[in-house]
């Protein structure tokens, strides 16, 4: 492989780095802007279909339904994107396959299929009509320039505009990248602004941040005009989606900290009112399109020399692909966050709409990833009076709106996903080797990974990374991420049916990580995913993140109770050991304390798994009596722990974060509540300082609610390395002065 990949790149990139001057800094390669043509609209309004979920699902992709049984006469076709070099297996002669019927043959790579559980992996054969692309394949093809492979130039006569100009920019410097420059980019410091306290974006090592824009600027007049058609309007829905979509529209990586969480869903199952999910959308679907055409004009330009008889020689030949075709990766935590964003991109992308079978296996979109009928049934009682045997739901508890929207729906976080986009239709459920888009939970791709050698060929070619709701996937495990940051954009192991000279040269020489935009979005920054974004994103054109000023939870709290937050101190060195020296502040000034304490019903709250063992050990050793609700707890011991809490037959309750998060269980009988370490998530302290509202003095007294409330009970170990987390609880102009105070250990808020 070593010596086929010489003598096919080597010669060309010798002629080519003879002519090339040095690699541009990261704040010199932001200056080029090009645009380019629209093409017409045409859609047609097509009336809803009966049946639920799938009859709205449908609806709101247009398709025709009615005539679903011309379908299989051989009618539609899907036209061929010409990308055989890098996604050639995707593309079949059959038609009238049934979706619901597994395949005899299997492709050589089904051990990295787009789904784990009982697929029918195999490409999807493209079926469509040559009638219905009558002249779109000239006009699209002539939408974008085409990339010259040789020396970079640019054809075409058409003003690019400014994303396109980002996009071009960014495929030619990228191509300019030597050992110097990766080096520098592997190894250097990141550090942003320390200065100002006002929220707003901010670019690392003194990058400018990229101008806002005044609209939306796509490749294609349809998906302008979809973007219209699903959001109400041609520009931007508000400030803040504006920004945001300025900062990914320039191909640098982004972290973006405050990402909210939405609850308003279509009929569908589709994502409404996400306006951070609609820009990343609209920025995925854009991308893959302008990939598509560059390739297809290329195929167009070298057919036509070839037929006029002109020898093209490999100087002459675009660089215009990867070593694959999937170029985007878009991980999150559960199958109904991804069924929320793969419900909106189709509804923003043109080719989903249109002909009846633009978007193929809606149904089992529904039944894998939306399944609303059989969830939403779930939290209602069985109230009808039909049948002896029928048993009647138990009641179940208040549980938070920020909780339902999270779980609602399939919650299962082992999936993976192809989705393959042409000019006239969508195919999911194809082979990851002939996807666009891929869709996958950390845990999924990480299984994929490990099936052989050769599974992480098909992230060799990523060119954006997008990390949706990385606060959730951190209470998973965020060594997924990093695991799969790590095998991605590597050289393939082997070669599939690939065009080596169309790859990039920036591919060749193993430099596509820095050609890789990453966006990262999360409810709140943590150190994890700061480590990550600093040491695992090393995109040329830099990288730009969100600051946000905090106000605070303690305003949120319903009771009134004294808070006492304690300094563990800790200096920058002590990073490596923070650990240790938390853990003897808790042993010699906290648990006496707590021995001392006549009274049942202290609940110590802990954010990690590591120091949960720790602290349980202790009490174990101590002789405490207590109680455990940990993430790893089985349901009904669970339940029999904290009915003994309440009870008061045990003194303590030890609790984690992760279970507090998956759970959310209201704790009885709270009289004190002692933070171990502050949780990441804000809200979850004013909700556990809420539990100390109903405490009795003795458990199973008689004694009155309003005569036994405990008016103080929160204790609080924080360190300066706890920054982020405490700023998010007490505000950022508090915490600031909470950690650079060396004086006072002790804060008190009532």
């Amino acid at each position: 492989f070593a010596a086929a990949f010489a003598a096919f790149a080597m010669p060309a990139n010798d002629r080519r780095k003879r002519q090339r001057t040095t690699t541009h800094s990261t704040r010199t390669v932001r200056d080029v802007v090009e645009g380019a043509a629209s093409e017409e609209s045409d859609e047609d309004a097509v009336p809803r279909v009966p049946g639920a979920a799938y009859g709205a699902l449908l609806a709101s992709l247009g398709a025709r339904v009615g005539d679903s049984d011309d379908d299989s006469d051989g009618g539609s076709s899907e036209d061929d994107d010409g990308r055989e070099g890098a996604g050639g297996s995707s593309d079949g002669d059959d038609a009238g396959e049934d979706e619901d019927e597994e395949s005899s043959s299997e492709e050589a790579d089904a051990a990295v299929a787009s789904e784990d559980e009982d697929e029918d992996g195999e490409d999807e054969k493209d079926e469509d009509d040559a009638a219905d692309d009558d002249g779109s394949s000239e006009e699209e093809s002539e939408s974008e320039g085409a990339i010259d492979g040789g020396g970079g130039d640019e054809d075409g006569g058409d003003e690019d505009t400014e994303v396109e100009g980002a996009l071009r920019r960014h495929v030619r410097l990228g191509e300019r990248l030597d050992d110097a420059a990766s080096e520098r980019l592997m190894t250097q410091k990141v550090t942003f602004p320390r200065d100002g306290a006002t929220n707003g974006y901010e670019g690392a090592n003194g990058l400018d941040v990229p101008s806002i824009l005044d609209a939306p600027v796509v490749s294609q007049a349809k998906l302008a005009e979809r973007w219209k058609t699903v959001t109400g309007s041609s520009g931007f829905a508000s400030a803040k989606q504006q920004e945001f979509y300025s900062m990914i529209a320039s191909y640098v990586d982004v972290q973006h900290g405050d990402r909210a969480l939405i609850g308003d869903q279509g009929a569908a199952g589709q994502q409404l009112n996400d306006e951070i999910l609609d820009a990343v959308c609209l920025h995925v679907v854009d991308h893959v399109t302008r990939t598509r055409n560059r390739v297809m004009k290329n195929n167009e330009a070298l057919a036509k020399k070839a037929k006029a008889g002109k020898k093209v020689m490999e100087d002459d030949l675009p660089r215009d692909q990867g070593f694959v075709r999937p170029t985007v990766l878009f991980l999150t935590p559960m199958r109904n966050v991804a069924g929320r964003a793969i419900m909106r991109l189709l509804d923003l992308c043109p080719a989903a709409h249109g002909r009846n079978d633009s978007v193929n296996k809606l149904e089992r979109i529904e039944e894998d990833f939306l399944a609303y009928e059989g969830s939403d049934s779930d939290d209602d009682n069985d109230s009808d009076g039909g049948g002896a045997g029928k048993k009647k739901k138990k009641y179940k508890g208040y549980v938070p709106e920020d909780h339902k929207a999270m779980f609602k729906g399939n919650t299962d976080d082992h999936f993976r996903l192809g989705m393959k986009l042409t000019k006239a239709s969508v195919r999911l459920y194809v082979d990851f080797f002939g996807a666009d888009i891929i869709f996958a939970s950390p845990l999924g791709l990480v299984t994929a990974l490990q099936d052989e050698k050769s599974a992480a060929d098909f992230l060799s070619a990523i060119e954006i990374l997008v990390i949706d709701h990385a606060h959730v996937i951190q209470m998973q495990n965020w060594a997924h991420v990093i695991t799969i940051a790590d095998a991605m954009n590597a050289l393939p192991k082997e070669m599939r049916d690939c065009d080596i000279q169309r790859v990039h040269e920036s591919h060749l020489n193993g430099f596509s990580k820095h050609l890789r935009q990453t966006i990262l979005l999360s409810a709140f920054q943590t150190p994890e995913q700061n480590a990550f974004f600093n040491r695992r994103c090393v995109n040329f054109e830099g990288k730009v993140r969100l600051k946000t000023v905090h106000k605070g939870v303690l305003g949120q709290l319903t009771i009134k109770t004294r808070q006492q937050f304690e300094r563990v101190h800790m200096k920058a060195a002590d990073v490596v050991n923070a650990d240790d020296i938390r853990f003897k502040y808790f042993v010699k000034n906290t648990l006496p304390r707590i021995r001392e304490n006549p009274e049942p019903g202290v609940v110590i709250f802990v954010s990690s798994y590591f120091d949960f063992v720790r602290v349980r050990n202790l009490l174990t050793k101590e002789e405490v009596s207590f109680a455990v609700n940990s993430e790893y707890t089985e349901p009904r011991e669970a339940a029999r722990a904290r009915t003994l809490f309440a009870d008061g037959r045990k003194r303590v309750l030890l609790l984690t974060e992760r279970a507090h998060f998956y759970f959310r269980r209201r704790i009885k009988a709270a009289r004190e509540i002692c933070f171990y370490s502050l949780p990441e998530h804000a809200n979850f302290y004013p909700e556990l300082v809420s539990y100390l509202a109903g405490s009795r003095a003795v458990a199973g007294s008689a004694v009155s609610v309003q005569e036994t409330t405990h008016v103080a009970g929160v204790s609080a170990l924080f360190s300066k390395l706890d920054a982020l987390k405490l700023e998010r609880i007490v505000g950022t102009a508090r915490a600031s002065k909470m950690t650079a105070n060396t004086e006072h250990p002790m804060f008190l808020f009532v």
